[in-house]
This record gives C-alpha cells, sequence and structure tokens, in this order.
C-alpha cells in the first residue's frame, strides 16, 4: 500500500473552510478513485499543522488520480485554504 501524509499549514481563519472543503469536493472524489484505500484530514489537538493522510492500493494508482481533471479541481479548492504543505511518502509494511 503507498501512503501520503501531507503535512498542512492552513491559513489563519481558514481551518473551517478547509475542513468543509475535505467533506464536500475532495474526500468524494478520491473515494471513487480506483485503487483508493482512505483518506483521513487530521486537525491538531494542541496546535500545529493540519495532516491529510492519504492510502492507494499504489503509487502509479495515486499517479493516475493526481493527472486527472478532477484532481485538480479539487486540490485547488483545498489549497486555497493553505499558507504551505509538504508531502511524505511511505510504503505500508
Amino acid at each position: 500500500m503507498f501512503v501520503l501524509i501531507v503535512d498542512i499549514k492552513v491559513k489563519s481563519g481558514r481551518e473551517q473552510d478547509a475542513e468543509k472543503t475535505y467533506r464536500g469536493p475532495f474526500r468524494p472524489a478520491i473515494m471513487a478513485q480506483p485503487g483508493f484505500v482512505s483518506v483521513e484530514f487530521l486537525r491538531p489537538l494542541e496546535g500545529g499543522d493540519h495532516a491529510l493522510i492519504i492510502a492507494f492500493e499504489s503509487q502509479t494508482m495515486q499517479q493516475a488520480w493526481v493527472v486527472t481533471d478532477l484532481h485538480t479541481k479539487v486540490w485547488s479548492q483545498m489549497q486555497a485554504n493553505f499558507d504551505s504543505f509538504s508531502v511524505r511518502t511511505f510504503t505500508a509494511i
């Protein structure tokens, strides 16, 4: 299984917008993709960054999703709420 952890600095005052966008267009769109396993958007309890955890059956399947017009559309809506983000990738053992 291929896993991405996206560490996200949400813009000040945009936390609810980011969470609404995740629940609204982003989550349903990614869940419909071939090879999708899971997605979670985590809110920090004691300050710090949000995290988006995404799992696909393989990196190839995740990359197929990334190049779609739908991904471009929904990710840009998510990213509008971010100051910055960084991506770490993993293989589940």
